[in-house]
């Protein structure tokens, strides 16, 4: 993974308060997930400041969603489409957050939510043959992460979805990810 490369497939992201979103052509898949009350009730809709040393910072989000995009891509990879041919295939993740996709590359240092982050990342890349590499994005080109995030819930989700289909038909060659509650 030392050696850069062409990625094999990418995928783009987003986050919010509330929740994330992420999808990719190149690997057929989209992915919602709400955030537990428990880290709801821990961000800036909720907390005003840091003064509690409790509050999780829009990056940590958005570092998540980059992880999970990662997971996604680590199951297409490994299960759906493996290659004899390419047995180390690279992810190109796309974020529109500057500081999550420095963590993602550099592992972060500034929060016990972002190492919590880093130290989960590292243990999905012991012994595993997909790679990442990061690429900034605008937030005009990340508008289906984007309006993927934005979903209320999972019931919304499941309702919106058939609408951005019609929006952006690349995205009905692709099925649903499901995140583990657990990551």
């Amino acid at each position: 993974h030392l050696i850069p490369r062409d990625p094999t497939g990418d995928g783009k992201s987003d986050s919010c308060l509330h929740a994330a979103g992420g999808y990719s052509f190149d690997m057929f898949f989209w992915w919602y997930f709400a955030w537990p009350p428990e880290i709801r009730l821990r961000t800036l809709k909720y907390l005003k400041n840091n003064e509690s040393g409790n509050l999780i910072s829009i990056n940590a989000l958005e570092y998540a969603a980059l992880i999970i995009n990662f997971v996604a891509a680590m199951h297409y990879f490994m299960h759906i489409a493996p290659s004899q041919e390419n047995p180390f295939p690279t992810v190109l993740l796309y974020a529109d957050n500057t500081a999550s996709e420095s963590w993602i590359l550099k592992g972060c240092k500034s929060s016990l939510e972002g190492r919590a982050l880093a130290r989960l990342q590292c243990a999905l890349m012991l012994n595993n043959p997909v790679g990442i590499n990061v690429n900034h994005i605008t937030s005009k080109e990340n508008e289906i992460a984007y309006r993927i995030s934005r979903f209320k819930n999972s019931n919304d989700a499941q309702i919106g979805f058939p609408l951005l289909e019609q929006e952006f038909p690349q995205l009905k060659r692709c099925r649903r990810f499901h995140p583990s509650a657990e990551l």
